[in-house]
C-alpha cells in the first residue's frame, strides 16, 4: 500500500511538471542578413508527411538562432518568413534518430511573397551534440540479407558486443543481450518508441519488437544527457504511424533444410561433432496496414506477425532411456537427432490522433505468445535461455503467455519555446518459464553427468517453472527552447511487480555422477515457493544544451532513487521443510539514491559544418531490475538457504541415498550438507546497510569519450573516437564462518598439452576449506574497497563510415577494438574465498566460473579484442535489380555476460582426490569426490574468430503505385564452419567442437509495398 501511495505522488509530480518522451531529432540554426547581422523574429517552420500535424514553427531569438525539436523521422522542408525580407525555403532535410541538423539561411531584402529556395547538401555532420549514435533507416532495413530480428541489426554495429552469433535467424527471435565497451550485461536496452522492452529493468525480454515495419532504428552509443538511463548504447525502434494515405506491405519469406549446406568435415565428425544445427524449416508472415481514419486528425498502423522453426540440433540426440525409470544413462539413438523447435504469434495496433493543433496522443497495444522446445529440445552449448546442456527430455518448455506491451503518449508544444511530453507505459508483462514437459517429470530425478559422452549433460527429466512479471513506467519533460538554449526538465517512475516459482520432482532432488557414477545430489527446499518482489525507480533529471557561435555546451544531472517491498509469504511445508516459515510484509530497506553528472561539448570547427569535434564525459549506474540486489536480493525467501548440495558414495548401486537426507551430519553413505543452514529461518546472506541507504552507493561507471566527425563528401562521412570507462563502486561478498586460514593449499601439475597456453607443463596452487569449516556460511555483502582496491576499466577506439551515394550505393561499416582489464588481486588477498565456488566454502559467482580460479588469476585482461563489420546496398538504374550485403568479423562471442573470464576459453579440470590428496595431505573436505579446477587463466585463450558474410540479391517490381520485392538471401556465403562453441572440461575432448557456425543458408522472401 505504501508503495501505491508513493507510485500516486510520484505520478502526479511527473504529470504536474509535464513529464518525458523518448528523444528525437531537431533542426536547429540561424537566421541572417546579407550583411551577416543576425535576424530576431524570424517565423521558422519545419513541414514534413511525418508530421500528423503538417507543421511545426518557432520564432527565432534575439541572437537569430532557432530550435525546432522532437520532430519524428522524415524528409522535412524549412521554410524562414519575416516581412521586409524574402522568404527562404530549404528541403531535403533528412532527419534520423536524435540527429540535429544545423540549417542556416541568410535572408535578402524584399517581398515575403518571394520565396527564393536555396539548394545545399543536407547535414549529415551533427555539430551541435556530443551523443555519438548510428542509424539504420527503413530502406537499408529492408535492403539488406537479415532475420529482421534486433539482434540482426545489433550485431552489425562495430562498437556493439552481441549475445550469440545468428546466421539468417534459424534460431527464431531468441534473446540476446548487447552490451558497448566492455559494458554490463544489461547495459544494453531495446525500446520501442522509447518504451523499454526489458524485463523488469533489464535490458531486453522475451518480448519480440518488430524491425521489418519500423520507420527506422536508431543506436544511441554515448553522451547521453540527464535524460539517458544509462552509460550503454540504447536501440530505439521508431515504428510506423499511418498517415493521409493508406499504405501497407506484406513480407513473407521461408526456408527448408534443402535450402541450407553441409559445412561439417571428416576432421569435425573425428572431433565427435556428428551433427550440426541443420534447418528443418523456418516460415514468416508479416502483413501490416495504416492510413487515415480522419484526415489529418486520426491515423492508424497495424501489424500482425506469425514466425517459427524447427531445426536439429547439432550433436544433440534423443535418448533412449527418456522416460525409463530403471534407466540412469544418456543413451543417445543416433538415428534420431534432437529437433528444437520455436513458435512466436504477435499482434499490434497503433494510433495517432491529433486532439487539436498543439496536442497529439499516441496509442499502441502488442499482443504476443511465445512458445520454444514445447514439441523437441536439446542443447549442447548450454546457450539458451534456461541455461546448461540438456539433452531433449531435459529441456524445459519456454512459454510466454500472456506477453504484451503498451504505450500511450502525450505531446503539446504549447508554444513557440515550451514543449510538454508525458507517456504511460504498460509492459513488458510476460509470464513465462514453462509448464510441465513430460509426464514423468514428477518422478524421475534429473541427472547431470560431469563427464561421460557430453561433459555437463542433464539428462532424463526437466525442471519447470512459471514466473511472472508486471511493469508499468509513467515519465515525461518540458522542454523550453530559445534557440540558443534547449532545456529539459522530466521525471520518470518505474514499477516492478514480479513472482518467482519453481518446480521439481517428488523427490526434490538432482543427482551430479562422474562417468555415470553418483558423486553428489543436491536438495532443493523451494520447490512451489512463491518469491513475490514489488520495486520502485523514480527519476528526475535536468539538462541544457546552449550554443555561442561555433561551440555548443551540454549539461545535464540525473537523480534516481530505489525502493522495494515484499508481502507476506511463506516458504513449505514440503518434504525439506517439514514445518512451514512464513515472513509477514515488509519494507526491504533499500533507500538507495544517486546523483549522477553529465556534460558534453560539440565544436563545428571550421564553421561550415562539415567537421566537428566532440567530448563527453558522464556518471551512470549500472542498470538494475527486481531480480537483483536492491530488490530480490533482500527478499527474506531469498536470504534462506534453500539448496543444498552433499557427497553421496551410492555404494550400493541402487541410485537411492541410503542416509538420512534431514540430518546436516555424514551418515551412511551421504557426506554433510554443503550449506549447514539449509532449511532453516536463518539469513545465510546479510548486506552491509551502508550499501543499501544513502547516497552514490551502486555500482557506476565514469564514461568519457572524445570524437572527430568529417564529411568527406556530399552524403559521405566519418568518425573516429577514444572511449574509456572506468568502473566503481564494486561489491564482494564475505564469508566471515571462514578466514584466509580456514583454507589449505594444494598444487596441481598441469599436464604439457599444445591445448594449453604456452604448451602447459606448469603449477597452480588451489585451495580447500578445512573439513571443520565445511558447508558453514555467514556471507556479507559489502564494498570491494573495504579490503582493497578493486579495478574494471575499458579503453578502446572506434571508427565508422556512413555513405548514402545519390546513384542508389549506400555504405556503412568500421571497426571498434579495445582492451578490458580487471583486477581484484587486494580484495583476493584477505578474502581468497572469491576465487573459490561455494560447494567449497567460497563465493566465486557461477557467471564468472563454475570452477575454482589459482589466486594467480587476480589480474586478468582481454587483450585488443577488434570488431569489423559493414554493409553495403546498390540498386543497379534501369532494371531495378538489388545487390546487397553484409560483414561481420568478430572475436569468439563465449558466455558473454560479459567479463574477461567469460568471454574467454577456460579448461575446467574435474579433479578427484587421488591427484589432490598428495598435495593436500587429506582427502577433499565434506567427503567431496571430486572439485573442478580452473587450468587457464581468464584472458589467455580465446576461440577463433567468427567470420562471416552474407548476401542479398532481389529483383524489385513496380506496377502502378505497387512495388514488390521478390530476394534471395544467402547467410554465411562462404559456408564457414568455425567453431563458435567449445568444449571446455579438460580432457581428451577438450576444445572440442560442441557447435559450428551454422551451414550456408538460403531463404527466398517477397515483399509487397502499396
Amino acid at each position: 500500500m505504501r508503495l501505491l501511495v508513493r507510485i500516486g505522488s510520484v505520478l502526479a509530480v511527473i504529470l504536474f511538471t509535464a513529464p518525458a518522451a523518448y528523444a528525437q531529432a531537431s533542426i536547429t540554426g540561424v537566421a541572417r542578413d546579407s550583411s551577416g547581422a543576425v535576424l530576431p523574429g524570424v517565423t521558422v517552420e519545419a513541414s514534413s508527411p511525418a508530421l500528423i500535424e503538417k507543421t511545426r514553427s518557432v520564432v527565432t531569438s534575439g541572437t537569430g538562432q532557432y530550435a525546432i525539436v522532437d520532430l519524428r523521422p522524415g524528409t522535412y522542408t524549412v521554410t524562414f518568413t519575416l516581412p521586409g525580407f524574402n522568404t527562404v525555403r530549404r528541403e531535403g532535410i533528412e532527419l534520423t534518430g536524435n540527429f540535429v541538423a544545423s540549417v542556416s539561411v541568410d535572408m535578402r531584402v524584399g517581398a515575403v511573397e518571394e520565396t527564393v529556395t536555396v539548394s545545399g547538401e543536407a547535414p549529415i555532420v551533427d555539430v551541435t551534440s556530443a551523443r555519438r549514435q548510428q542509424t539504420l533507416s527503413d530502406d537499408v532495413i529492408a535492403a539488406i540479407p537479415s532475420s529482421r530480428q534486433y539482434f540482426g541489426l545489433t550485431t552489425l554495429v562495430p562498437a556493439l558486443n552481441i549475445q550469440g552469433n545468428d546466421i539468417g535467424g534459424a534460431s527464431g527471435p531468441i534473446f540476446s543481450v548487447f552490451q558497448i565497451h566492455g559494458g554490463r550485461r544489461n547495459e544494453g536496452q531495446v525500446l520501442v518508441d522509447g518504451l523499454s522492452m526489458g524485463f523488469q529493468g533489464m535490458g531486453v525480454s522475451f518480448y519480440v519488437p518488430e524491425v521489418g515495419t519500423a520507420q527506422e532504428v536508431t543506436f544511441s552509443l554515448s553522451g547521453g544527457l540527464g535524460e539517458a538511463p544509462t552509460g550503454g548504447p540504447q536501440m530505439n525502434i521508431v515504428p510506423r504511424a499511418g498517415g493521409n494515405v493508406f499504405s501497407g506491405s506484406l513480407f513473407v519469406t521461408g526456408a527448408n533444410g534443402a535450402m541450407q549446406g553441409d559445412n561439417i568435415t571428416q576432421e569435425i565428425r573425428d572431433a565427435g561433432l556428428t551433427g550440426r544445427n541443420e534447418l528443418k524449416k523456418l516460415w514468416e508472415v508479416n502483413p501490416a496496414l495504416g492510413g487515415p481514419i480522419r484526415r489529418d486528425r486520426l491515423w492508424f498502423y497495424g501489424t500482425f506477425r506469425h514466425q517459427g522453426n524447427r531445426q536439429l540440433v547439432a550433436g544433440m540426440f534423443e535418448n533412449r532411456n527418456a522416460g525409463d525409470p530403471t534407466k540412469w544413462t544418456y543413451d543417445p539413438d543416433s538415428s534420431r537427432q534432437a529437433v528444437d523447435d520455436g513458435t512466436w504469434k504477435n499482434g499490434s495496433l497503433r494510433l495517432t490522433w491529433q486532439v487539436t493543433p498543439r496536442n497529439k496522443v499516441n496509442v499502441w497495444w502488442d499482443e504476443q505468445t511465445v512458445c520454444q522446445h514445447c514439441i523437441g529440445g536439446g542443447s549442447r552449448t548450454g546457450l539458451v535461455f534456461a541455461g546448461g546442456i540438456q539433452s531433449p527430455e531435459a529441456h524445459g518448455r519456454t512459454e510466454g503467455f500472456p506477453q504484451r506491451m503498451a504505450q500511450a503518449t502525450w505531446s503539446s508544444p504549447a508554444s513557440n519555446r515550451l514543449l510538454l511530453e508525458a507517456s504511460l507505459g504498460l509492459g513488458p508483462d510476460i509470464q513465462f518459464g514453462g509448464l510441465q514437459k513430460n509426464p514423468y517429470d514428477k518422478t524421475l530425478i534429473r541427472v547431470t553427468d560431469q563427464g561421460g559422452l557430453i561433459p555437463n549433460l542433464a539428462y532424463r527429466a526437466a525442471f519447470w517453472s512459471r514466473p511472472r512479471g508486471l511493469t508499468r513506467v509513467a515519465q515525461g519533460s518540458l522542454s523550453y527552447v530559445t534557440g540558443s538554449h534547449n532545456a529539459k526538465f522530466g521525471g520518470r517512475y518505474h514499477y516492478n511487480d514480479s513472482l518467482g516459482v519453481n518446480f521439481y520432482n517428488d523427490s526434490q532432488l538432482s543427482y551430479t555422477f562422474l562417468n555415470g557414477s553418483p558423486t553428489q545430489l543436491t536438495m532443493y527446499g523451494n520447490h512451489d515457493v512463491r518469491q513475490l518482489v514489488t520495486q520502485g525507480m523514480a527519476s528526475l533529471y535536468a539538462q541544457d544544451q546552449w550554443t555561442r557561435g561555433r561551440l555548443t555546451l551540454q549539461g545535464g544531472v540525473r537523480f534516481e532513487h530505489l525502493s522495494a517491498e515484499f508481502p507476506d509469504q511463506q516458504i513449505g511445508p514440503n518434504l525439506f521443510i517439514p514445518i512451514g516459515i512464513t515472513f509477514s510484509a515488509r519494507d526491504s530497506g533499500v533507500g538507495v539514491k544517486d546523483i549522477m553528472p553529465r556534460m558534453g561539448a560539440a565544436y563545428d570547427l571550421f564553421g561550415n559544418g562539415r567537421t566537428a569535434v566532440k567530448m563527453s564525459l558522464g556518471r551512470y549506474v549500472t542498470p538494475t531490475n527486481s531480480t537483483e540486489a536492491y530488490a530480490a536480493g533482500q527478499n527474506p525467501v531469498s536470504r534462506v538457504a534453500l539448496m543444498t548440495n552433499r557427497a553421496w558414495t551410492d555404494s550400493n548401486r541402487n541410485f537411492v541415498p541410503d542416509c538420512d537426507l534431514l540430518n546436516p551430519a555424514l551418515n551412511r553413505e551421504c557426506g554433510p550438507w554443503s550449506n549447514q543452514n539449509f532449511g532453516k529461518e536463518v539469513f545465510t546472506t546479510t548486506y552491509d546497510p551502508d550499501l543499501l541507504t544513502g547516497w552514490n552507493k551502486r555500482e557506476y561507471s565514469w564514461d568519457w569519450t572524445t570524437a572527430v566527425s568529417q564529411q568527406l563528401a556530399p552524403r559521405v562521412s566519418v568518425e573516429l573516437s577514444y572511449a574509456r570507462r572506468v568502473w566503481g563502486n564494486f561489491q564482494v561478498t564475505d564469508n566471515r564462518a571462514v578466514g584466509p586460514a580456514d583454507f589449505d593449499p594444494f598444487t596441481i601439475a598441469v599436464p604439457q598439452d599444445a591445448r594449453l597456453p604456452d604448451g602447459g607443463g606448469y603449477s597452480l596452487q588451489f585451495y580447500d576449506v578445512k573439513p571443520a569449516k565445511f558447508g558453514q556460511f555467514d556471507n556479507f555483502i559489502t564494498f570491494a574497497d573495504n579490503y582493497g582496491k578493486q579495478i574494471y576499466h575499458f579503453n578502446g577506439i572506434d571508427l565508422n563510415v556512413n555513405a548514402r551515394f545519390p546513384f542508389a550505393l549506400t555504405l556503412q561499416g568500421g571497426f571498434s577494438t579495445g582492451n578490458m582489464t580487471e583486477d581484484d588481486c587486494e580484495v583476493g588477498e584477505r578474502l581468497p574465498e572469491i576465487y573459490i565456488p561455494p560447494g567449497g566454502g567460497g563465493t566465486l559467482s557461477a557467471n564468472q566460473s563454475t570452477a575454482q580460479w589459482s589466486r594467480t588469476y587476480c589480474h586478468r585482461e582481454s587483450g585488443y579484442l577488434t570488431h569489423i563489420k559493414g554493409l553495403a546496398t546498390y540498386t543497379v538504374p534501369k532494371i531495378d535489380v538489388l545487390v546487397s550485403g553484409t560483414f561481420q568479423s568478430k572475436p569468439y562471442v563465449g558466455a558473454n555476460f560479459p567479463s574477461v573470464a567469460s568471454q574467454a576459453i577456460p579448461a575446467n579440470s574435474v579433479t578427484g582426490n587421488a591427484a589432490i590428496a598428495p598435495s593436500l595431505g587429506r582427502p577433499l573436505a565434506g567427503g567431496v569426490p571430486v572439485t573442478v579446477l580452473g587450468l587457464v587463466k581468464p584472458g589467455d585463450k580465446y576461440g577463433d574468430r567468427l567470420n562471416q558474410v552474407d548476401f542479398r540479391f532481389g529483383k524489385l517490381l513496380r506496377f502502378g503505385g505497387t512495388r514488390t520485392l521478390v530476394a534471395l538471401d544467402l547467410f554465411n556465403a562462404f559456408n564457414t564452419n568455425t567453431t563458435d562453441v567449445y568444449q571446455t572440461v579438460y580432457g581428451p575432448t577438450y576444445l572440442n567442437p560442441a557447435s559450428i557456425m551454422a551451414a550456408r543458408l538460403a531463404k527466398i522472401s517477397a515483399q509487397f509495398d502499396f
